[in-house]
């Protein structure tokens, strides 16, 4: 931060042992936390996933942004910590925002019947 810029920026990245090249970068921006998937998230990869979502939380976040769109895989253990998230944001009055989020995913969150959780913002086109 430089001496005339007042936003509080924080910036963090979690990469698993056992994740390949699957990471999670979490950047706080003012009251908004933003969260990059990148890669395959599984039951590995989770536990950073659910680190990173926390962090930002307690910074005092309102708002939590994920961006999906270089996440290519994604489990139910995945789903949860964004649920996790999800709850702790809304208890606090704030929200989290799905973006760049494709068919598939968005059809997977459809049949779990979780749209209803989050702003869902779709990729308009497929790469």
């Amino acid at each position: 931060m430089t001496e005339g810029d007042t936003s509080p920026t924080a910036e963090f990245s979690n990469q698993s042992e056992n994740s390949g090249h699957s990471t999670v970068h979490a950047k706080l921006v003012n009251d908004e936390g933003f969260v990059t998937l990148c890669g395959e998230l599984d039951h590995n990869v989770v536990p950073q996933l659910d680190d990173a979502l926390a962090r930002l939380l307690s910074e005092g976040v309102d708002r939590l942004v994920v961006d999906f769109a270089r996440l290519s895989f994604f489990d139910s253990a995945c789903i949860g910590a964004l649920v996790r998230a999800h709850a702790s944001a809304t208890e606090r009055g704030g929200t989290v925002k799905l973006v760049n989020v494709d068919q598939y995913a968005y059809r997977v969150l459809q049949i779990a019947g979780l749209l209803p959780l989050f702003e869902v913002e779709q990729i308009e086109r497929e790469v």
